[in-house]
């Protein structure tokens, strides 16, 4: 489903192509063309969506259209990626986001379309190579609360897991000398599965030109027999200017509804490269994974990623 959601992204992006081009269209290579045609369709899309809120009418709509206009914006990506592993080397990948702000709708309303599994609460600096059999889409309408730099509450309704879901968390930011912290209570409550609490805790420490991130998960779904655990260490290193290291070693528990457990410890070393202006990076992730699903034996493999973004 992934890697029919992703073809039919780029087949949108490409019909485009066979539309009039202007001269400025023209004498742009292809790639940029293409980044740029569906930014214009994304960031239309939100000034029409932004628009459809306006309370006022006539002549004073029509002079308020551009500031709108302004005032909505668009940003996403997509993502795709060839994971090749001992088991599998035929496995791929598809992600994309959408998100559209509608100021007009709420000062911090914005609408999310995306694939990934955002039921999961990632750690900092994770790669969700591991649960990448997420299947659908998942749309949801979100507001942001800003109190001040130190805290902001979050709130959003949509559908994901193919049922209808709530959910408020709260992030709290502050440092003590050289550490910076982060602490993330959420709330969830999904129409079928139930309620579920989680809680995130991220610690940072920087060196002299790198720094260790150390953050773990507590989650409970309450259709699951028991909680979802996770904790992880990297060491993230910037490699000039647009070149990132992200090495590290994680540890996952959880259990499933018939409570089959399921363990792994995963190990990692992920390079990022701005391939092509702004906007186009590729990855590389050679990652050593121990499943209890599989005996703990290793398994080996490879992430390649190429990821395009777009928007503000």
């Amino acid at each position: 489903m992934k890697l029919l959601v992703g073809c039919l992204c780029l087949l949108i992006s490409f019909a485009s192509l066979s539309e009039e081009k202007t001269p400025t269209d023209k004498a742009l290579p292809k790639a940029d063309f293409l980044q740029n045609r569906l930014n214009t369709m994304m960031q239309n899309t939100a000034s029409w969506l932004d628009n459809i809120g306006d309370d006022t009418s006539g002549a004073n709509s029509i002079d308020n259209n551009s500031k709108y206009n302004d005032a909505a914006s668009a940003n996403g990506y997509l993502q795709l990626s060839w994971l090749p592993r001992t088991s599998d080397l035929d496995n791929t990948d598809v992600n994309f986001k959408v998100a559209l702000n509608l100021p007009q709708w709420n000062e911090r309303l914005a609408l999310v379309i995306d694939n990934d599994d955002e039921d999961e609460l990632l750690l900092d600096y994770e790669s969700n190579y591991l649960d990448s059999n997420q299947d659908g889409i998942n749309v949801a309408f979100q507001y942001i609360k800003q109190f001040s730099h130190k805290r902001q509450v979050k709130n959003r309704v949509g559908v994901s897991r193919k049922q209808l879901y709530l959910r408020s968390e709260i992030q709290y930011n502050w440092q003590i000398k050289q550490v910076k912290l982060n602490f993330q209570p959420r709330l969830d409550y999904f129409l079928q599965d139930g309620w579920g609490p989680s809680v995130k805790a991220v610690a940072i420490y920087p060196l002299e030109e790198s720094y260790f991130s150390l953050s773990a998960t507590w989650q409970k779904v309450q259709s699951e027999a028991r909680s979802r655990r996770k904790i992880g260490f990297y060491h993230i290193k910037p490699i000039g200017k647009n070149q990132l290291l992200v090495s590290g070693v994680q540890y996952i528990k959880s259990n499933n509804k018939e409570d089959i457990s399921n363990e792994s410890y995963y190990v990692s070393t992920r390079y990022r490269n701005l391939i092509y202006k702004s906007w186009m990076y590729f990855e590389v992730e050679p990652f050593i994974e121990f499943n209890q699903l599989n005996n703990f034996r290793r398994e080996a493999g490879i992430a390649f990623s190429l990821i395009s973004y777009y928007g503000d």
